[in-house]
């Protein structure tokens, strides 16, 4: 079977360094898309950098990081004065629930979905900061929106579960399974594609090299695969943004590695982005 790989780069938008790694990244090395931050200092200038490149773009929707696009958020308490609140207690307030959550999130929803749309009006795919839109409380409401506004595809971060590594990550892995099993059925109704396989999870957190990454295309499954990576030249304003950020200038180290492209031409792997269809 034909191996495709769309190795999609998150975050732009979150910070000049940011901008210039991913740009770096698709232009020198093996990126094919990105998922862009609406709502940031730099997100116009990163759409028109991607532009330039040739480079597809999705959203990075955000509930847990930077200042809504609505004031609904912080009127159910998703957020402050100082913006989204963060992930724990996101977390929190989504497992409370009600009707007022689920209004207000359709509002914020809405309101980044189209703030994304009028940058980039054929949008390659839509996934979220933390995946959120896998909450039981967000995915109805997500794929709502992202279908009425005409986002094609969706991350849908499901990894083979063996153990091993990292165990915060091996936690990560399975929580997200659990989620993307209960959803599923939300997904195939909503008509948005997505890829046949996902990875990316087991190798954040320092384990993204050019050896493992080279790994991993070597095992590369027949179909359909999205590679997460989060590759940036690390900055201050990235550091504000979120946390864990020194692994990131070796993300983009392995993602240049002449040895990585050379084993994607050496296992005949076809990169891609979600367009057109897995």
């Amino acid at each position: 079977m034909v191996r495709e790989l769309i190795v999609v780069a998150d975050d732009l938008a979150a910070s000049p360094g940011t901008n210039r790694g991913i740009l770096r990244a698709h232009r020198d090395g093996v990126v094919t898309a990105a998922s862009l931050l609406v709502g940031m200092p730099t997100s116009e200038g990163a759409v028109c950098g991607a532009r330039e490149q040739g480079l597809p773009l999705g959203l990075h929707l955000r509930l847990s990081a930077g200042q809504p696009l609505s004031d609904a958020p912080r009127q159910v308490g998703l957020a402050d004065t100082d913006g989204f609140l963060a992930l724990p207690r996101v977390i929190l307030r989504l497992v409370e629930g009600g009707e007022s959550l689920e209004a207000a999130l359709r509002i914020e929803l809405r309101a980044q979905m189209t703030a994304f749309v009028e940058l980039v009006p054929e949008p390659d795919h839509i996934n979220s900061h933390h995946h959120l839109h896998l909450h039981p409380a967000v995915l109805g409401p997500f794929l709502d929106e992202a279908r009425a506004l005409g986002f094609p595809a969706v991350r849908w971060p499901v990894e083979p579960s063996s153990g091993g590594g990292n165990p915060v990550r091996w936690a990560e892995v399975q929580a997200f399974r659990l989620l993307a099993s209960r959803g599923r059925a939300r997904l195939d109704a909503s008509g948005l594609r997505t890829s046949d396989h996902f990875r990316g999870l087991r190798l954040m957190g320092g384990a993204l090299s050019a050896a493992s990454l080279c790994e991993a295309l070597e095992q590369l499954p027949g179909g359909c695969t999205e590679l997460m990576c989060h590759p940036a030249e690390v900055d201050d304003e990235l550091r504000r943004f979120t946390s864990g950020v020194d692994r990131r200038e070796q993300e983009l180290a392995a993602l240049l590695a002449p040895e990585v492209r050379d084993t994607v031409e050496s296992q005949g792997i076809r990169l891609r982005s979600f367009a057109p269809e897995c």
